[in-house]
């Protein structure tokens, strides 16, 4: 998978790049399929405020792509937010969709012992 970075009034310093693969690699476990994630982190504000930087992240992953978006004092706190969003949300698509596909083994196995049955 592909990590875009882009920053817009942020200096992408090496410690802030070992953060973003870190937190964002780490959702790999739930997507593993994910083609590219696009991480933008931007200063909203030129003066100090607690909703000074925004961390944005777009997963292209099969389906519908997945989009969160979070300000904090910092961006590394911000990425931080953002990406236990995006795991978060990618937890839940991942265990909805393995309960959706045991409910539908359990549905078509017990159609195929009534007509073995027959």
């Amino acid at each position: 998978m592909d990590i875009l970075i882009r920053a817009d009034g942020v200096e992408l310093t090496n410690k802030l790049r070992e953060a973003v693969n870190l937190k964002i690699g780490r959702v790999r476990r739930y997507a593993p399929r994910a083609l590219r994630a696009r991480v933008h982190l931007h200063k909203v504000r030129a003066n100090a405020s607690p909703y000074q930087f925004r961390a944005r992240v777009h997963y292209e992953i099969p389906g519908n792509d997945l989009v969160a978006e979070h300000t904090a004092h910092d961006p590394v706190t911000a990425l931080d937010l953002v990406a236990e969003k995006i795991e978060r949300r990618l937890r839940k698509r991942k265990t909805s969709r393995l309960a959706r596909r045991v409910r539908d083994h359990r549905a078509n196995s017990g159609r195929w012992d009534a007509l073995a049955c027959a």
